[in-house]
């Protein structure tokens, strides 16, 4: 219970300005391999990485860089973070998980508008 309390008033790390950089640029490319998948298939990404997933992705990175107590979030607490989204979000929506889910004409248009 200690080391929870001390995580949440002592801990508070940052991303690096190397781990913010390499998050950019995963961040773009996969932006760009969605765009490419898009155009030669003809069908939009089922599930857009948007500035919310960033956004969560870097949560995570300084998530996993709490739990080691650092002040500073790296590049190997970004490689992570990606790994997990990668898994979790983007392995899902090609593996069609989105197919089983019924979607309203106003969903898909929210969709669209995302990406």
């Amino acid at each position: 219970m200690q080391y929870i309390q001390y995580c949440r008033t002592e801990c508070h790390p940052r991303l690096s300005e190397s781990a913010s950089n390499l998050l950019q640029n995963n961040y773009v490319k996969i932006r760009q391999d969605m765009r490419l998948q898009a155009n030669e298939t003809g069908e939009a990404a089922a599930i857009p990485i948007t500035v919310r997933q960033l956004e969560a992705i870097v949560r995570l990175s300084e998530a996993l860089a709490k739990m080691k107590l650092s002040h500073v979030a790296t590049e190997e607490n970004v490689q992570e973070a990606i790994r997990i989204f990668t898994v979790s979000t983007m392995d899902a929506a090609r593996s069609g998980i989105n197919q089983q889910v019924y979607l309203t004409a106003e969903m898909a248009n929210e969709i669209k508008v995302c990406q």
